[in-house]
This record gives structure tokens, sequence and C-alpha cells, in this order.
């Protein structure tokens, strides 16, 4: 009964619901990861050795509408496969007044295109 109320609650006032997004893509193979907010004036960077392993499919998580402060609130980051083999994913932070931050992993994408991080070694 409470869930019933809640649900219709959500309805009139339009608040969020669990619904989850269509993606192009099976969730289940590919490899998530969520990326941090970027503050002003930074930007972020992926870069993929070698091409043509994964594809990299990215999703803003929206600002609400009346918030101040961060207007990038990150995004949800999906890893598909496209063939069998591994490949090394280097992300950059960059800030005006900071050197670069990099962090680097490996992915590895098996015959059935499940994409998992390798442990570093």
């Amino acid at each position: 009964m409470v869930f019933a109320v809640l649900g219709i609650l959500s309805m009139l006032f339009g608040c969020k619901t669990d619904k989850k997004p269509d993606y192009p893509f099976d969730t289940e193979k590919a490899y998530y990861q969520r990326r941090g907010g970027v503050m002003a004036g930074g930007s972020y960077k992926i870069e993929v050795e070698p091409e043509g392993v994964v594809e990299i499919y990215s999703y803003s998580i929206p600002v609400p509408e009346h918030e101040d402060g961060m207007k990038d609130k990150g995004a949800d980051i999906f890893f598909v496969g496209i063939t069998p083999g591994e490949v090394t994913v280097t992300e950059m932070e960059f800030f005006p007044t900071c050197p670069p931050d990099e962090y680097s992993f490996v992915l590895s994408v098996s015959e059935d295109l499940v994409v998992t991080k390798k442990d570093a070694e």
C-alpha cells in the first residue's frame, strides 16, 4: 500500500523513477564506469590503444534545472566490446592551474564480447 502511494506521488510531482534507459548495446557485457564531475575550466578525455577493440558510450548525468554549483555532474561510461582482445584505456583530467591527472587500466574483451577490467599485476 505504501509503495502504491509513493508511486502515485512520484507521478504527480514528477519525481525520478527507477526506469532504466534503453541502450543500443548489451549492458551485461559492457564494462561500466562512472565519471565524476569536472569543475569549471576543466576537461576530461579518454584515449584507447589499440583502437577497434572497444567502443565507448558516454551518457552525461543531467543537472537539475534550478541547481547552483557544478554544471558537470559526471557521466555513465560504457566500454562495449567490438572484437576480442585487450585494450589500454587512459583517462585524463585537465585543469587550468594544475598538471594533467592521468589514470590507465587494461580491459579484456572475450570471444563472446564480454568486457572486463584486468587486475594490476
